[in-house]
């Protein structure tokens, strides 16, 4: 019977598809509306965020990623139950391929909140958002909300149990 619960937990455990730099980082937990209430206050913190990603600027040498943000799930998912108009912009060192990194592809990133920056949202409206320089970046898979499992078969056994 023991075995049973093993095998359960491992099942279970199965369903974090988040790369160990999300898990093993310590972060800081600031929701959006703390860091722009108080920008200069959380500047060089940890944070790991998520939302929907609005475009892509790739520069000479790094990225930039205009992001929709959500709050995110105990996987790290991006909670898309919720309106939201709130943009944050990621800056990644490295240079992100632009048919990978599409509008409207979720997103998770794990980094450090460096000050702001100007962005231009919607009909030319220049707005201040926080800006995230960028440790690690998770891209989720296309239609992983819509797989049977949910994204993974483990899951399936928890909608059983939960």
């Amino acid at each position: 019977m023991k075995i049973y619960w093993v095998l359960i937990g491992l099942l279970l455990s199965a369903c974090s598809s988040l790369q160990p730099v999300f898990k093993d980082t310590p972060i800081t937990d600031i929701t959006y509306g703390q860091s722009s209430d108080n920008l200069e206050s959380y500047k060089n913190s940890v944070v790991r965020w998520g939302g929907v990603i609005v475009g892509v600027e790739n520069t000479k040498n790094a990225s930039l990623l205009q992001v929709i943000y959500y709050p995110l799930d105990y996987y790290g998912r991006p909670q898309l139950n919720e309106i939201n108009k709130r943009y944050f912009v990621i800056h990644s060192k490295e240079l992100l391929d632009r048919q990978d990194y599409t509008a409207e592809r979720e997103i998770t990133v794990l980094g450090v909140i460096n000050g702001d920056t100007e962005q231009i949202i919607g009909n030319n409206k220049n707005i201040r958002v926080p800006l995230i320089d960028s440790t690690a970046i998770h891209l989720w898979p296309i239609n992983y909300r819509n797989d049977y499992f949910g994204h993974c078969p483990s899951c399936y056994f928890r909608q059983l149990f939960w």
